[in-house]
């Protein structure tokens, strides 16, 4: 039988700029420009840039610690060692973990977030990603390197012609069967939940004060709204961080801890697709039984703790209603006006710069994006602020600058440049301004003017210190503000004439916050002594603390003005809004009986952590609980070699409705997905191949180097010029039948079409992280083979 063989080929030069949506805060970032080390433990690879050592080695301490204690909650232990990438190259908190390929990112900032209390943020987040990547993996239904099954439906519109074998895709349907199926509250939950003996994570003032709230406006997330992230606000997403926390507090105190790990366990069935299966099976009641139970159990607790507040009651009205995020308000020196930020109508907490006018009670928004507290200057014509670069640089980085505010010229100028600046505040006479700054995780305070003529550096902390809202006292000598490092918040003062800094509020297990100057001696703050978060005046000479507040969510932030009046933050079910109180001192001699707050930890795991197959005294929970993270163990650390991810298999059975007589044993095309990448993202592998019983076959891979250029590397990273390479291929056959018509007979023949195509080229972006410029050479092959 005769051959013919008809080719087409196609060789291009392109180029294009391709818009993308990055995520906002990339993970696991290659960053070729820094030096990056590793330090090997028993079970860790800690994996850090130059600049994060701190961080880097208190991260190893921690994990090794805190190892056997999670482990043995899931009777579970991850089968290769776990990595941590440790980054400190914005001004971002957050962890992230890779369950399926034992990476987890830890950056070195610690939380200042309004809708957390504060704990030590290296040991609270360590311990959170690792109980993640613990837990999820024990609850894996397929082999932790096949993370889904994919069943598939292709369809085409119906144009076929002899030049058109059939048309364009109009359905494309992809439905994974997940390897897990953890919902979102539970997986969120447990990883709060930690273990209740080392105290990391706790029930504290502010989780309280969020599930008090939905519970009082009787307006809880559904046992639905619970199970995922999807289409929601900010305050709606800690919601169901803060939702599971307390539904796993309530399953353990009331079934046991132990019943954790069985569910766990449970879900980890081939055969288990609900969690409500799980509870079934381990507790006897189903999801929706449990909840309706939690949620009776909240109303009737939380009346009972309630009760004497309701009838104390000592709240301002709100003067600001709009939006879930309203911080930081503060009078205008002559109390005319009040600014504050606020997200409005915006779903996340992304705030602007609002000025209310006490006259007129309206407010106005200036326009201009503010990230942190701020600060009026004396003459009220200024307001000097912080926030983040927006977008962010090419290399995806984020840094707090300040900036300032003229009010009649409605104009911002900017003061620093990459100075990771944060809660700039005035001093008496407006000549300089004090502000905080950071560097591997610890804060320190700063002055200078605005012409940043002269900065000076106010206090040398070096071992993960955090200090928030800094405030100069009347007379421009001392520094106030807020200071943690093993847990919760304590109220600090320091002398800029000899440098001596004091603590004024400290008392562990309490939190104090927020302090700003009425006098020399005298100033307002916020405390969580009661379980709830009020405002109180103290007098640093007298010792005199008078409760001015008695709230039913929280008060926090308060601002005087001279005449005795008193503007803060109140917290509702529906976020953080603006208050005004009139006349304090008239408040501080109310009766007022106090909230009665729930157990921080469940009590009878707190001080052992024993579940019933766990020896009592198998950890030291005492040496772990008070830990010291300043002294840590003298690490090994090396220069870092490359650490290649597991390769990753996607099984797929696909329906692909492209054949001519609808022959369903046609269209069973079953295939496979696979992936893998080096630990850094420096290289990645995608690819896929699928094959019908008619041996037409798709195939494609897509190979990705991400570590700068493999030349003259030190040139390029001076300049900034740092691509990726791509190389991607493609194969595609079908085969049909035909006709040839020869004068009046036509014969039937069988048509093999090839397509074959070559793509490399590599990218960089171009003015801003979303912004891709790719450059590269095609080819492609086109054959037809006719039997």
């Amino acid at each position: 039988m005769n051959k013919i063989i008809l080719s087409l080929a196609v060789f291009s030069v392109y180029t294009l700029v391709v818009f993308s949506n990055n995520i906002l805060y990339a993970q696991f970032e290659s960053h070729p420009e820094l030096e990056w080390k590793t330090i090997s433990t028993k079970n860790f690879n800690i994996v850090y840039h130059e600049g994060t050592e701190r961080t880097a080695y208190t991260t190893a301490k921690i994990a090794e610690e805190i190892y056997e204690p999670i482990t043995s909650l899931y009777d579970f232990k991850p089968k290769d060692k776990v990595n941590f990438v440790i980054n400190d190259l914005s001004d971002v908190a957050n962890g992230a973990t890779d369950f399926f390929n034992n990476r987890i990112e830890i950056f070195s900032s610690a939380l200042d977030f309004e809708l957390r209390g504060t704990h030590n943020w290296l040991r609270n987040v360590i311990t959170h990603e690792y109980t993640h990547m613990v837990q999820i993996q024990a609850s894996m239904k397929f082999p932790k390197n096949m993370p889904a099954i994919y069943l598939q439906w292709l369809n085409y519109e119906k144009e076929r012609r002899p030049d058109v074998l059939y048309g364009y895709p109009n359905m494309i349907i992809s439905y994974p069967i997940s390897g897990f199926g953890v919902p979102a509250w539970f997986a969120e939950g447990t990883a709060q939940y930690q273990r209740q003996a080392t105290g990391y994570d706790y029930w504290d003032a502010h989780r309280d004060m969020i599930l008090r709230s939905y519970v009082e406006d009787d307006n809880m997330l559904t046992y639905n709204e619970m199970g995922q992230f999807s289409s929601i606000t900010s305050l709606k997403a800690e919601s169901i961080y803060n939702s599971g926390f307390a539904f796993v507090r309530y399953l353990s105190n009331t079934y046991g801890e132990e019943k954790i790990k069985d569910i766990t366990k449970d879900l980890g069935d081939v055969f288990n697709f609900s969690i409500d299966k799980a509870f079934r099976k381990i507790i006897g009641k189903d999801g929706d039984e449990l909840y309706n139970e939690w949620k009776a159990f909240l109303k009737k607790d939380y009346a009972m703790r309630l009760k004497g507040v309701k009838e104390s009651k000592i709240e301002g009205k709100l003067i600001e209603e709009k939006g879930f995020a309203n911080y930081f308000p503060q009078f205008s020196p002559d109390g005319k006006k009040i600014a504050y930020i606020s997200n409005q109508d915006f779903d996340y907490a992304v705030t602007g710069l609002m000025i209310y006018d006490k006259e007129k009670k309206s407010s106005k928004y200036t326009g201009i994006l503010v990230g942190s507290n701020f600060g009026w200057s004396p003459d009220g014509k200024k307001i000097i602020y912080s926030r983040r670069n927006y977008p962010a640089k090419l290399d995806e980085t984020y840094f707090y600058d300040i900036y300032v505010y003229d009010i009649e010229k409605e104009e911002e100028k900017r003061i620093t440049i990459d100075r990771r600046a944060t809660s700039p505040s005035y001093s008496p006479d407006g000549s300089k301004f004090v502000y905080i700054i950071t560097k591997d995780g610890t804060l320190n305070l700063e002055i200078t003017d605005e012409k940043l003529s002269k900065v000076e550096r106010i206090t040398e902390f070096k071992n993960g210190e955090q200090i928030y809202n800094p405030k100069f006292s009347p007379d421009g000598k001392k520094i106030i503000f807020d200071y943690s490092l093993e847990e919760s918040r304590k109220i600090a003062q320091i002398d800029l004439q000899t440098g001596e800094m004091e603590f004024i509020l400290d008392e562990k297990g309490y939190d104090f916050r927020n302090p700003v100057y009425i006098s020399d001696n005298e100033f307002l703050y916020c405390n969580d002594k009661t379980g709830i978060f009020n405002i109180y005046r103290y007098n640093i000479q007298t010792k005199e603390n008078k409760q001015i507040t008695n709230v039913i969510g929280g008060a926090f932030m308060p601002s005087p003005d001279k005449n005795g009046n008193l503007v803060y933050a109140s917290y509702h079910s529906t976020g953080y809004k603006i208050a005004l109180l009139e006349n304090i001192k008239d408040s501080e001699n109310k009766p007022i009986v106090n909230y009665t707050p729930p157990d921080r930890l469940v009590t009878k795991y707190a001080d052992s952590g024993s579940m019933p197959d766990e020896p009592k005294n198998k950890f030291d929970w005492n040496k772990l609980r008070n830990f010291n993270d300043i002294n840590v163990p003298p690490y090994k650390s090396e220069k870092y070699k490359p650490i290649f991810n597991q390769l990753s298999i996607f099984p797929v059975l696909r329906i692909d409705n492209y054949t001519k007589d609808n022959n369903i044993l046609d269209m069973i095309k079953p295939g496979v997905y696979f992936y893998s990448d080096e630990l850094m993202s420096r290289l990645s592998i995608f690819g896929g191949a699928f094959l019908n019983r008619k041996w037409e076959r798709d195939l494609f891979l897509n190979f990705r180097y991400d570590y700068g250029m493999p030349i003259a590397s030190k040139f390029f990273e001076d300049i900034g010029f740092s691509p990726a390479f791509v190389f991607e291929e493609y194969n595609v056959t079908r085969k049909a039948d035909a006709e040839v018509v020869a004068g009046k007979d036509s014969i039937s023949i069988g048509v093999s079409y090839d397509l074959l195509a070559f793509d490399l080229g590599f990218e960089f972006k171009i003015f801003n992280p979303h912004h891709d410029l790719k450059a590269g050479y095609q080819f492609q092959k086109y054959a037809s083979l006719i039997d």
